[in-house]
């Protein structure tokens, strides 16, 4: 039997295992105790008893243990036959398992060195994978297999196991042609299994590393077809079974050196030339036996056997693939440079859409020619810097455009290594747009655009009632458009979302006519499986790795290009074919003539819109937002224009949206109006940096609203602390009551508006316009705001509002943490850019709103009204003051108050006192609470010191109404009423009351 001659086959199953051996059984042992206490018990009951009838159970002992010994043996014996019915089902399990693992076995063998039969039988090139004479197969035999099953042999069952786990039949006998082979029988027969190992031998050998000598005779003419003309091995045919011609010279009578081989026919072994490593003796066309040299016996075989038309119809097809490949005898050296005008010129294709046919290099024997239609629909190329990689997409782009019309082919050309590569063709009217890496946005958006390009596709598609865009009219407008991505590896890194869109036309491109021509210095690995399934077209010029030249093109052959050839690449145009070429060179004279040539047709449709204006003018808002480059229907909360979008609003019933800006849409190939509905949307906070265009965005929103509703319908805080706590309160009230008229409070600098207050004032704000937000929409009315970092609104304000404005932030952390998109941020972006619901924004700029005016001061506190209670945080300083202006003040200090509430029946009476003596005198505060005016210098804790609880509060909040700064101010509470802001008098006052008026 011979040895395997494989490698065995992949793969992780279970180790097989010989069945377990039944083992003999135990014999029984005599129950000699069991048979023995019958016997003993028999005679006790007879000396009790003196029955002779006691005396028979002695028997029962006896035969109780023969019994127990015979049914032990009965079970024993049954256990062995059950225990070995399973040992022979077990062998049968393992004969199964083991045909299974033969078959799987055999098929890799064969898969890995198939049979003559099955290469003229495939319709695939051949593999040429061998720089010399590689093994071929003699046929099929039972060879030794890998397969082992654990265990030693006890039995016949075991050793007839392991026998046959250890042949597998049907498997391929290889052997290596170095040493010789022989065919032995007859004529008709040996000629045949010659044929099989030449054509196994032209399918593995490289062409220009093995050649074949064989007869001159018409038998074995058709080897000279095989393209097969190499230098480093030579296998000679020696046919003996051919007439002797008289005066030809004897062949040689051994086998050839170790850099060739020989296959030697005859019709008897004897004739064959000694020193053969092999030699087959054929008796039929099935049976043949295998000879080894030194070996005593032979093996059974099944030659393999090839006929002659179906080897003489290979050899052309491999001589086909040769010439395609300049591998043959037919193959010339590629120059160095081919320029344009070497090539034929294209033929013109007018407006057909099924073809992009263009010329892109030489090969050997004509120019290599590409279609982007037929052969495609999409292409990789590869290439290390300084293969030329950049010039043959120029080539390839230019090559197009010279041979159709931009009617019927559009370029988009993506450059992520600087933007230079494409600059010489930039002029044609074929290219839509360049994008560059130097804009990071305007490449992303680019790229976007093509999703809705697809789906533009799709809707005139079916509008036309077709399929496919090869079967639209000449007379409708869309052509196909052919993106070419130069270091897409480079792309990818920068914009992982992008993947996703390229994968996307990689898969519904063909019939949509969208082309991708990928280029990248290390494709390897970084194209998805769906991107690489639709790209038949590889070609990969000069790469660094073998396995960057294996992953593009199949074929290590693009990692060996000299270095000082830029241009020279290996191509695929999907049939499976790899064809060393030579890139053609663009120059300035082929791209004017280009140029020139299409001068007079229109320039190509663009699939994507300019970026966003960097400034908007309401005025301009119509213009901005352009005619929209497909016919998408509007997405959901999107209007055509401000205008448009409030009369629908208003005609079906619903809220009218506020209008403050345009919003880019790049996977609509659109521009949309960012609009805001207050009663649908909920509250609007607008964060931003300083100088990032917040208070412009409220301006825009506030205008909007004013434009709608009129001018009462807003209100803003910023006009002052006393005025804006005020604001809040009567709102809270209104809300409360369920009878606000107003629609929107805009208030900017939110983060920072009530951080000068007094601390209770700052919380109770907060608590009001925290109401405000969460109940003002059932009561139509909304907060806009704004704010610099949203984190640190306090009160959770944050969470009350609907809506968000992302302008400029200072990084790309903080505005995701502010809840942005990170990938939208931008470093320079101009005042009023920022993001809208995830898309990129730019705001109105509306011209400055009318600053708001400061109400006045507030009335000067009268003094001269009988009983006034006067409670200071500095009380000597206002003594001071109110005796400046010719006043009698009592000063209250803790014990005093006898003295003054004598004197309560003396009017006027001013009584000036600090928190600790008001809070001493009982009985003083309680007549002043009821019959005083109050008056209160300081802060809340001089005005809880004498003020009645219920005078504290304004509106809903339990505290008087907030003084302004500077201490120029107090509360003034009259006798039942509320606490009152007045002003205190100054310097001037006493000044003008000394003076006498």
């Amino acid at each position: 039997m011979p040895t395997r001659l494989f490698a065995p086959p992949d793969g992780t199953r279970l180790p097989l295992a010989l069945p377990a051996v039944v083992p003999e059984p135990t014999p029984p042992g005599f129950p000699f105790l069991a048979a023995l206490a019958p016997v003993v018990g028999a005679v006790v009951l007879w000396s009790i008893t003196q029955s002779m009838i006691s005396l028979a159970f002695a028997v029962l002992g006896p035969v109780l243990a023969v019994a127990t010994v015979l049914d032990g043996r009965r079970q024993a014996r049954r256990s062995v036959r059950r225990a070995n019915a399973e040992r022979i089902a077990a062998f049968a399990r393992l004969r199964a398992e083991v045909a299974v693992r033969h078959r799987e076995e055999a098929e890799t063998a064969w898969l890995r060195h198939p049979s003559s039969g099955r290469l003229v039988s495939r319709d695939e090139p051949p593999e040429w994978r061998a720089r010399g004479l590689a093994p071929v197969v003699l046929g099929a035999a039972t060879v030794e297999s890998v397969l082992r099953i654990d265990g030693s042999p006890s039995d016949d069952l075991d050793r007839a196991a392991l026998d046959h786990a250890r042949r597998l039949e049907g498997a391929p006998v290889v052997v290596d042609l170095a040493g010789g082979v022989g065919f032995a029988g007859p004529t008709p027969l040996v000629r045949a299994a010659a044929r099989a190992v030449l054509v196994q031998t032209a399918n593995l050998a490289r062409p220009d590393a093995v050649a074949f000598d064989a007869p001159d005779t018409e038998v074995w003419r058709w080897v000279a077809r095989f393209p097969h003309e190499g230098s480093a091995a030579t296998l000679v045919l020696r046919d003996l079974t051919l007439p002797v011609v008289p005066g030809a010279v004897p062949g040689p009578s051994e086998a050839p050196a170790a850099a060739g081989g020989v296959v030697a026919l005859a019709t008897d072994q004897e004739q064959l030339p000694p020193g053969l490593a092999f030699v087959v003796r054929i008796d039929g066309p099935r049976t043949a036996t295998l000879l080894q040299h030194g070996a005593v016996a032979g093996t059974a075989l099944a030659p393999d056997l090839l006929g002659a038309e179906e080897s003489c119809a290979w050899a052309e097809r491999s001589s086909a693939y040769a010439e395609r490949a300049g591998l043959g005898p037919r193959a010339s050296v590629l120059p160095e440079i081919v320029r344009v005008r070497d090539l034929p010129a294209p033929a013109a294709a007018g407006l057909r859409r099924s073809t992009l046919r263009a010329a892109v290099g030489l090969v050997a024997g004509g120019a290599l020619e590409v279609d982007l239609v037929a052969d495609g629909p999409h292409a990789i190329v590869a290439g290390t810097t300084g293969s030329g990689k950049s010039e043959f997409l120029l080539a390839w782009i230019l090559q197009m455009a010279a041979a159709h019309p931009p009617e019927r082919v559009g370029f988009l050309l993506v450059d992520f290594k600087g933007g230079s590569a494409f600059e010489p063709i930039a002029g044609l009217p074929h290219v839509a747009g360049i994008v560059t890496d130097l804009d990071d946005a305007e490449a992303e958006r680019a790229v976007l655009s093509l999703a809705a390009e697809l789906r533009h596709r799709e809707r005139v598609l079916r509008g036309a009632g077709v399929r496919d865009i090869g079967d639209l009219a000449d007379d409708v407008p869309l052509g196909r458009l052919v993106v070419v991505i130069d270091e897409f590896q480079a792309m990818i890194q920068r914009f992982r979302g992008l993947g996703s869109v390229v994968a996307d036309i990689a898969a519904r491109g063909r019939s949509l006519g969208v082309h991708l021509v990928l280029a990248s210095q290390r494709p390897n690995g970084v194209l998805g499986e769906q991107i690489t399934a639709n790209a038949p077209i590889r070609v990969s010029l000069r790469v660094m790795t073998r396995a960057d030249s294996l992953a593009v093109v199949g074929s290590d052959a693009a990692a060996g290009i000299p270095a000082d050839r830029p241009g020279r690449g290996i191509a695929d145009r999907g049939d499976g074919v790899r064809v060393p070429f030579q890139s053609v060179l663009v120059d300035a004279e082929a791209v004017d003539e280009v140029r020139r040539r299409f001068a007079a047709s229109p320039p190509v449709r663009r699939p994507w819109l300019d970026p966003l204006p960097t400034r908007l003018a309401r005025a301009d808002l119509e213009a901005a937002l352009g005619v929209p480059a497909s016919d998408a229907p509007a997405s959901p909360g999107s209007h055509g224009s401000p205008g448009s979008s409030a009369r629908r609003a208003d005609s079906s019933g619903g809220p009218s949206p506020v209008v403050f800006g345009i919003v880019d849409e790049p996977d609509l190939q659109r521009r949309s109006p960012a609009s805001w509905t207050p009663a649908v949307d909920g509250n609007l906070l607008v964060l931003g940096s300083p100088g990032a265009g917040r208070s412009t965005a409220l301006a825009a929103i506030e205008a909007g609203v004013r434009a709608q509703a009129g001018a009462s319908a807003v209100l803003r805080l910023g006009r002052g602390a006393p005025t804006d706590w005020q604001l809040l309160a009567d709102l809270v009230t209104a809300a409360r009551g369920g009878s606000l008229a107003h629609r929107l409070l805009v208030v900017d600098d939110l983060d920072t508006r009530f951080a000068p207050w007094p601390e209770e004032y700052r919380h109770a704000a907060t608590a009001m316009l925290a109401e405000l937000l969460a109940d003002g929409r059932r009561l139509g009315f909304a907060v806009a705001a704004g704010a610099a970092l949203g984190h640190r609104l306090g009160g959770g304000l944050r969470e009350l509002f609907g809506e968000f404005v992302h302008l400029r932030h200072p990084s790309k952390a903080e505005l995701s943490h502010a809840g942005g998109v990170g990938d939208l941020w931008q470093r320079d972006a101009p005042p009023g850019s920022g993001q809208w619901r995830s898309r990129r924004l730019q705001v109105i700029d509306v011209p400055p709103l009318r600053e708001l005016v400061a109400p006045g001061p507030p009335p000067e506190v009268a003094l001269d009204e009988g009983f006034v209670a006067l409670v200071s945080s500095a009380a000597q300083r206002d003594l001071d003051l109110l005796r400046a202006t010719g006043r009698v003040p009592v000063r209250l200090v803790p014990g005093g108050e006898r003295e003054v509430l004598a004197g309560l029946g003396r009017e006027p009476l001013l009584v000036v006192g600090d928190a600790d003596a008001w809070a001493a005198s009982y009985a003083l505060a309680a007549r002043a609470r009821d019959t005083a005016t109050i008056l209160v210098r300081g802060g809340l804790r001089e005005f809880r010191a004498l003020a009645p609880a219920s005078a504290g509060r304004t509106g809903p909040i339990a505290l008087p109404p907030l003084l302004g700064d500077g201490g120029g101010e107090c509360w003034a509470v009259r006798p039942g009423g509320s606490a009152l802001r007045r002003r205190w008098p100054t310097t001037e006052n006493i000044a003008y009351h000394v003076s006498g008026h």
